[in-house]
């Protein structure tokens, strides 16, 4: 299920406070948050733009996987790095890889011990309009990889 939500996405906060919260973007290959919604990922959480840059710097294959990690100290915000691209796909490319992350994550979360916020037993991903910014995918293409994966609820925040 995809909800729009006009606001900003970092003001996101779980209702029940024993819960941690996902928020997620689509990232590069390439150990990166230099621009668009990612600049201010690394702004807000440096400790895990850190993680994010070793993971890239350390692993391969990474296109069409999501990395899972804690936003900062607390373990209630985690940030899923779904890797879509390293700058050379094209939109239906980025899309493939999209689906192919949102199945990785799905994958990661159902065997997580966490205690991440749900809805109807699915885990909510908070987000924003993710490839259509910095990699030029039209939203409605991407909205439709989010159709694909009714097991997961996603906020899509839009200014």
């Amino acid at each position: 299920m995809i909800t729009y939500i006009k606001g900003d996405l970092f003001s996101h906060k779980a209702i029940d406070i024993s819960k941690s919260i996902i928020l997620a973007h689509a990232c590069n290959t390439g150990g990166s948050w230099g621009g668009g919604i990612a600049a201010v990922f690394a702004r807000k959480y440096p400790s895990a733009n850190l993680k994010y840059s070793n993971y890239c710097a350390t692993h391969s294959n990474l296109l069409g996987t999501t990395l899972l990690i804690p936003a900062d100290s607390t373990n209630k915000v985690y940030i899923a790095c779904l890797f879509t691209s390293d700058f050379s796909q094209t939109p239906s490319e980025i899309v493939n890889y999209t689906n192919q992350a949102l199945s990785d994550l799905s994958k990661q979360l159902a065997n997580s011990e966490l205690n991440f916020q749900t809805e109807n037993q699915h885990p909510i991903i908070n987000m924003p309009k993710i490839n259509a910014g910095i990699f030029g995918v039209p939203w409605e293409l991407t909205e439709e990889v989010l159709q694909k994966h009714p097991n997961l609820n996603f906020n899509v925040y839009v200014i």
